[in-house]
């Protein structure tokens, strides 16, 4: 049965609480550790995978192919995993998730240990590890809404996108250095930890009693959730707009190497240069909330993707690492800004019966388009210049800002329970 925004006799704060309350609050709190805790780890295989990928092939295309079958499966999968996530427990679902990503890690991590890591294994279990994210992503998306009151989802959902860059801001370096002194399979071996941590953390999480009513029906998969919003043009945009999101912001992952090897530098500086993102992004979580009280919602985002796009120009045009270090910071605040902004924006509108295969929607669009985005990146990287991709980022964070240039909602959105329904 499906879980309850929250209880009945737990209504929604006018004003949300601020970032500190949130992470002492015991629900949000271990879901949020135990989120940072995988991420962390997820960025110690990426930095490890992209690493070893290039140095057995010195190809960008083969690095942007590494992290092109990370977030292939959210196209694959997502439109199930989201339909199954209106149906089961979420937090259970995101466990099954991390078990399956900490099963791939460990098994790159004993064939790295084993000295038998190749091109094509390597592949393989990134793949399989891919599926792990896929089923753990949509749940995870439309899980926070459960365990915190409405008025706190944006605030929220900001620190649980923080989980993905404040991971930027510790795993790369991390993940770098432990490849530098103990190897990948050292590195592997840490994002299999990494995913225990997770699910761990879950099995502690008590979720709010279920509200009263029957349970979803509808269409499955991705269809019950494009009939949900094909009339909500708010939701539409948002779709839009977090897809060229993803497309702006891929160079900091795929082009990373080319950089870094251009300004002379090596495995650290690649750690440095995504750790920037990352810190960029810490710098502005806890004031997201506010800023969208003081701006709204669509605003926000086009501030978000305005930064982003500067910070990408920057890099484009940086004539040393220090630059492009700045550049890339610059960018990852405006990346949290707009993803979150964007996100919140959603899942304020959707009633908790489609909240699954909703966000599976997003999945599709901010994940699945990496595969496509990463591909693109790594062959202008090495058909012309890491600049030419930088460029090319450039110009969908500016489409994106067009896209969120005026507010999202011009009505206030449908209030679970109220008019928001779900597409039967």
């Amino acid at each position: 049965m499906r879980r309850a925004d929250h209880t009945a006799d737990e209504p929604a704060d006018e004003v949300g609480r601020g970032a500190l309350a949130l992470l002492r609050d015991r629900r949000f709190g271990p879901y949020f550790f135990g989120s940072l805790a995988s991420n962390t780890g997820t960025w110690f295989q990426n930095v490890a995978a992209i690493l070893t990928i290039f140095a057995l092939t010195r190809s960008a295309f083969m690095v942007g192919l590494v992290t092109a079958l990370q977030f292939a499966m959210q196209l694959v999968l997502a439109p199930v995993i989201g339909a199954v996530a209106d149906r089961v427990d979420r937090r259970l679902l995101i466990i099954v998730g991390q078990t399956l990503g900490g099963t791939a890690a460990a098994v790159l991590a004993l064939l790295a240990f084993l000295d038998t890591l190749n091109p094509v294994l390597l592949l393989t279990f990134v793949g399989l590890s891919g599926v792990g994210q896929a089923v753990t992503g949509p749940a995870a998306q439309a899980l926070v809404p459960n365990i915190v009151g409405r008025a706190d989802v944006p605030q929220a959902i900001a620190l649980h996108s923080l989980t993905f860059n404040l991971s930027r801001a510790i795993g790369p370096v991390a993940g770098a250095a432990t490849y530098a002194l103990a190897g990948a399979g050292a590195a592997f071996a840490v994002n299999a930890a990494s995913f225990l941590v997770f699910a761990l953390a879950l099995t502690g999480v008590r979720l709010p009693r279920p509200a009263d009513g029957p349970r979803p029906r509808g269409r499955l998969g991705v269809l019950g959730g494009v009939a949900y919003v094909r009339h909500r043009p708010e939701l539409v945009r948002c779709l839009v707009a977090v897809a060229l999101i993803g497309l702006a912001m891929e160079p900091i992952n795929t082009l990373s190497p080319l950089f870094a090897e251009g300004f002379g530098g090596g495995e650290l500086l690649v750690g440095v240069f995504i750790t920037c993102f990352g810190l960029g992004s810490a710098l502005v979580a806890g004031g997201v909330g506010r800023l969208r009280r003081t701006l709204g919602s669509g605003r926000t985002g086009a501030v978000g993707v305005a930064a982003l796009g500067t910070g990408m120009a920057v890099l484009a045009v940086s004539p040393g690492p220090v630059v492009a270090a700045v550049g890339i910071a610059v960018g990852g605040a405006g990346y949290l800004l707009a993803v979150s902004d964007v996100n919140a924006t959603m899942q304020q509108g959707l009633a908790d019966a489609v909240r699954g295969r909703v966000m599976a929607l997003w999945s599709m669009c901010f994940l699945g388009i990496r595969p496509a985005a990463a591909m693109l990146h790594g062959w202008l990287g090495d058909a012309f210049s890491a600049r030419t991709g930088a460029v090319v980022a450039v110009v969908a964070a500016l489409a994106a800002a067009v896209v969120l240039g005026g507010r999202l909602t011009r009505r206030r959105p449908a209030v679970e329970g109220v008019t928001g329904t779900a597409p039967r």
